[in-house]
């Protein structure tokens, strides 16, 4: 049974960009995919990839303070449309 799911895609161009310049290869990650699955009880959940991943798998280390940011957009975004 394929449970009741959306993908939402969605970025920030001139954020992106910084990602990208410092490795173009992150470009693989970006812009930044959400899915949002319902579970049998009807709760809603979250999954992304988390940015210290991404930053890790591109070896970007010129972008901590950009990728805290996405963190705390996302985290923001999640927080208002997850169950508790």
């Amino acid at each position: 049974k394929l449970r009741p799911s959306t993908l939402l895609v969605f970025g920030n161009p001139p954020l992106g960009t910084r990602f990208i310049t410092s490795n173009p290869n992150a470009g693989l990650d970006w812009p930044v995919r959400l899915l949002l699955t319902q579970d049998d009880n009807g709760d809603v959940w979250a999954v992304w990839t988390g940015f210290d991943w991404i930053a890790k798998r591109h070896h970007i280390k010129d972008r901590t303070a950009q990728f805290k940011m996405a963190t705390t957009v996302v985290n923001s975004i999640t927080s208002t449309i997850t169950s508790k």
